[in-house]
């Protein structure tokens, strides 16, 4: 039987044991992984993404495969939570405690950005954690359509996917740790990035609250 990679020509790519033994089940598990994370925030896959990223560094997956494959799952489940609320199919979820945890913690997020309404906020609010659930749960609330939401789509997708797989390449490329410490010291460098975006939301939120109430005064 032949394997997988080599039919594709993925052997001239990267490392061609790798592909040997994993072929392209890594690829779709990848797909998957990125796209169920949108329905459930807490499901890690931006370490597997981070990780992907470092391996490329390594020369060990090819960079661009890697941007596209986590780009089709961004893509895939930003889509699906959009539908899911646009279409009210979220109640779906309410049969179940974890499906109303989820959506109690979808808005919850969304709030702590500062109640996102508008195109540019909504895709500012996917820099923080759980985000990106957050910004599209919103869009399909706000019932946001036509030329908007294709767009928040496309481009929430595309930095998602640049931010996460370049953090781990640039860590690969930088620290000359391997591959484990730099997916580690990317994940951890991501990670205050997001608390210092949700920070910066927070106080700008409470600016804004501050405003309003002199005015009203």
């Amino acid at each position: 039987m032949i394997n997988p990679a080599i039919a594709f020509g993925l052997n001239d790519l990267g490392d061609a044991a790798l592909y040997q033994e994993w072929g392209l089940y890594y690829f779709v598990v990848l797909a998957v992984a990125v796209a169920f994370t949108a329905i459930v925030p807490p499901f890690p896959s931006e370490v597997m993404v981070i990780a992907s990223g470092t391996m490329a560094a390594e020369d060990i997956f090819p960079l661009l495969l890697v941007l596209a494959i986590t780009f089709v799952g961004c893509l895939a489940g930003d889509i699906g939570v959009y539908l899911l609320f646009r279409y009210k199919l979220i109640r779906l979820l309410y049969r179940w405690s974890w499906g109303r945890r989820l959506h109690r913690k979808m808005l919850r997020i969304s709030l702590r950005a500062g109640g996102a309404s508008t195109w540019a906020g909504l895709l500012l609010i996917r820099g923080i954690p759980g985000g990106r659930s957050a910004s599209m749960a919103t869009a399909g609330i706000m019932r946001l359509g036509g030329r908007a939401i294709v767009a928040l789509c496309l481009l929430g997708a595309l930095t998602w996917s640049l931010w996460l797989v370049g953090l781990g390449y640039i860590t690969g490329t930088t620290t000359g740790l391997p591959p484990w410490a730099s997916t580690a010291a990317a994940i951890v460098v991501g990670t205050l990035v997001g608390l210092g975006i949700t920070v910066l939301m927070t106080r700008q939120r409470s600016r804004r609250g501050s405003e309003r109430e002199s005015v009203a005064d």
